[in-house]
């Protein structure tokens, strides 16, 4: 189990190989070489590493390692304003829902996770095991099934008593529940929560007959669900998460190291989606809008440089997120290409009287800017809302967005 727990605020707080010691720093820095090779998943400098737009939870070589959005408010307050983006956007197959609401999100991160894992599939186990057909062969003293005959000239030349057979045999040694043991011994050994441990022991009760066996991509990619085994579907998709991101080092002693992370940019583009559908309805927003182009090639008469704004509301605003602070040092704080990039959204967009650059409420904010776009009405504007609370997201959203 882990033996040191690191919390540390996405894009603020430094883990140091000092503070962790040389090879779990070293270690960290290979898993996430390995899980993550295509995502700037953290800065480097020397000796040191922060988390850049990703939060969760890694444990790697006996630490866990917490990574929360920086919003200003305690560790728990922080912990639970994610907890409540995940369940908000649906961003993971299991909601936390009941955990946010009776403040249970104070708890670690990985136990929170792991409580919904765990309590999901112990229900769906409780109510039945998957069971499935699958082929097997055996030399048996009766006849069974096929009788394979090479197999069994070959075994059974002097032994006239036994039979070579192939057969199917109705078991729930599947590879549904191969993947749910995998995913038990895995984080079996990460937790020292004894309701987790009890609910741990639980499950692998049920899976006592399923071998346990390593899985590869092939295995993990294989469509394992249908009409009988839909209810385990959550379950199994975050099992999968499990393997997936699982590794083993060797240091003088194995040690199992998985992760759950998530995008946090993402994460706060979809956590605000939900909430403006809620403010002006699902049909009044278009996320992803991908219909104008900025410039026309005079040459090929082809229309070049694709606008995709977050989001568009009603025809009439424009609202692109932005996870990161939106002010330093009691100032403003923007990158000039996603100005930019708002006056070529506003004037490709002939409808469009409002630009949103939207950033999380982080800290006492600055008195942001509102531009006018020269000989217009049209404006561009940088605001702010708070996500440590959904209903207070939506009543700042509606503020915004409809002078409510």
């Amino acid at each position: 189990m882990s033996k040191k727990t690191v919390i540390v605020r996405e894009a603020f707080d430094w883990i140091t190989e000092e503070s962790v010691g040389a090879d779990q720093y070293e270690t960290l820095i290979k898993y996430i070489e390995k899980k993550y090779p295509n995502e700037r998943i953290v800065e480097q400098q020397y000796k040191r590493l922060r988390f850049i737009n990703y939060v969760g939870v890694i444990v790697c070589s006996g630490v866990r390692y917490e990574i929360i959005p920086k919003i200003n408010l305690s560790q728990d307050d922080e912990r639970k304003a994610l907890l409540s983006m995940l369940t908000v956007t649906n961003f993971l197959p299991i909601s936390f829902h009941e955990n946010v609401k009776t403040g249970e999100g104070k708890n670690d991160l990985l136990s929170v996770f792991l409580a919904a894992f765990l309590e999901r599939l112990l229900l769906e186990l409780k109510k039945g095991m998957y069971k499935t057909y699958e082929e097997h062969s055996d030399n048996l003293n009766v006849m069974k099934g096929k009788l394979e005959l090479p197999q069994h000239i070959r075994k059974n030349a002097f032994q006239k008593t036994r039979a070579y057979c192939s057969f199917d045999e109705y078991t729930e040694n599947n590879l549904l529940n191969q993947l749910f043991k995998a995913a038990l011994f895995i984080v079996r050994q990460h937790t020292d929560k004894h309701l987790l441990k009890l609910h741990i022991e639980r499950c692998l009760g049920y899976l006592e007959e399923v071998d346990l066996i390593n899985f590869n991509a092939i295995k993990l990619n294989q469509n394992l669900f249908n009409r009988q085994n839909e209810r385990f579907r959550d379950a199994a998709l975050f099992a999968k998460m499990i393997i997936e991101h699982a590794s083993i080092y060797s240091h003088g002693r194995q040690s199992s190291s998985f992760s759950f992370l998530f995008p946090m940019n993402f994460l706060f583009e979809k956590y605000i989606e939900v909430a403006l559908r809620k403010v002006v309805g699902t049909d009044n927003v278009m996320s992803q809008h991908a219909e104008k182009r900025l410039l026309r090639n005079r040459r090929s008469g082809r229309q070049n440089i694709l606008l995709k704004p977050d989001f568009v509301i009603k025809d009439a605003i424009i609202l692109d997120t932005k996870w990161k602070s939106a002010t330093y040092r009691d100032r403003s704080n923007y990158n000039q290409a996603d100005i930019y990039q708002m006056y070529a959204y506003v004037t490709a967009y002939k409808d469009v009287t409002r630009c949103i650059l939207l950033y999380p409420k982080q800290e006492e904010e600055a008195n942001h800017p509102l531009w006018e776009v020269m000989d217009t009405d049209k404006t561009i504007e940088m605001r702010v809302v708070r996500i440590d609370d959904f209903e207070g997201t939506v009543k700042e959203l509606r503020g915004i967005v409809l002078g409510l």
